[in-house]
């Protein structure tokens, strides 16, 4: 299946680690031109020089918490690269496990800026550019299951996921006119430097962990990315994809 990806330039913030790299390396082996934007400098460069030998690939540094740095990502790009046709706004952070009474308004700013805020400004930034050059382009946004389930301790997480769902759904209706498609990807748990430390090691099954009773690898995410990134998927968007290998359709277990 030609998912229409061959020569178009795509950014993926985040894209220095776990499932932005992985989505990188899809879109990459599908004939896109990728822009690697991550916070940190080293991390940006040592993703460019692995994923190099798949094809054409830039790396800018980029906190998608400020304004500033999200409009010089989208400029940059176009300047570079010519165009913009994908933007897979991935860049997320963890965060701690507090109870909400006890979260500090720092610790709260901090979750909600990076996701929600960053989320917002590369989606504005991309279809800004999208709309002046007339590309009827891709934006994929990253929420989790959390957005369903709503882990313990973790209610800033949680509400910021929550709200990329709907920001998600609001730019789909905003840009719509210009062709541009807005959908979003929502991981279950998957083996990434930020969730590694709560799972076992990759290939053990995990009883309680959904119908496939594992979590999953990041090129599982990466495939469904490249499908919402792909013009092969015209007639959708506003739309949530869940791949959690089954990880919300399975309810308690009586005890």
């Amino acid at each position: 299946m030609d998912l229409g990806l061959k020569g178009k330039v795509a950014i993926v913030t985040g894209g220095s680690r776990g499932i932005g790299k992985a989505a990188c390396a899809a879109l990459l082996k599908e004939g896109a031109q990728v822009v690697v934007s991550s916070i940190r400098k080293e991390s940006v460069a040592a993703a460019v020089e692995e994923l190099r030998p798949l094809g054409r690939v830039e790396g800018i540094v980029c906190d998608v918490a400020v304004e500033a740095d999200v409009i010089r990502l989208v400029s940059e790009t176009v300047r570079r690269l010519g165009k913009l046709d994908v933007m897979v706004a991935n860049a997320g952070t963890g965060g701690k496990y507090t109870n909400l009474a006890d979260l500090s308004a720092k610790d709260w700013d901090d979750m909600i800026n990076v996701h929600l805020r960053g989320t917002f400004l590369c989606g504005r930034e991309a279809a800004r550019a999208m709309r002046a050059a007339k590309i009827p382009g891709r934006i994929v946004t990253v929420s989790s299951t959390s957005s369903y389930e709503g882990d313990p301790f973790l209610g800033h997480y949680n509400a910021a996921k929550n709200g990329i769902i709907g920001l998600t759904r609001s730019m789909a209706n905003d840009f719509a006119d210009w062709g541009i498609r807005v959908n979003c990807l929502a991981p279950g748990w998957v083996h990434t430097d930020m969730s590694n430390p709560d799972l076992p090691p990759r290939g053990t099954r995990i009883e309680h962990l959904g119908v496939l009773k594992r979590a999953g690898d990041p090129e599982e995410q990466a495939a469904a990315i490249l499908f919402l990134a792909s013009f092969a998927c015209d007639f959708l968007t506003g739309a949530t994809l869940v791949v959690d290998g089954g990880q919300i359709i399975i309810g308690p277990k009586p005890r």
